[in-house]
């Protein structure tokens, strides 16, 4: 209860400090900005990277083609439960929250066999491009 207690009490005092009052926008500087931007077409990217791709690699995996195996097992093995290694990897932005609202993603199995799947990975052809790009909840399925 005091924990609480203390904390509700530091939030009010950090509430009461903190002031957005000496931020200006300047709508000059964002307009001239919006104007000198260059516009990317990620669908001319995309149609570049297929002749660079070894053959039977779908396309979306080369976004994400070069994550080190080993970042993404030390992700899996850390933060796991929290989907964070599959961000990692490029999937859905919203897949996090698939994996933490699930409880570590089904009680942490999921990201337990995506821990192994990784490290098979990894030994077999030091390479986890083939699980790079995977929008379903089970990469390996």
């Amino acid at each position: 209860m005091k924990k609480l207690l203390f904390a509700l009490i530091a939030f009010v005092a950090i509430s009461t400090v903190a002031s957005a009052a000496p931020y200006k926008l300047d709508d000059a500087a964002v307009d001239n900005a919006i104007e000198s931007a260059v516009e990317v077409s990620p669908v001319a990217f995309l149609s570049e990277v297929p002749s660079q791709l070894p053959a039977g690699m779908p396309a979306s995996a080369s976004l994400s083609a070069g994550k080190s195996p080993v970042g993404a097992i030390l992700l899996t093995f850390f933060l796991g439960g929290f989907g964070v290694h599959r961000h990692y990897m490029g999937t859905r932005p919203w897949m996090w929250a698939i994996y933490t609202f699930t409880v570590g993603g089904i009680f942490g199995v999921v990201p337990f066999v995506d821990f192994i799947v990784e490290i098979v990975a990894a030994v077999e052809d030091n390479s986890i491009a083939r699980y790079c790009g995977n929008t379903s909840f089970f990469m390996w399925g």
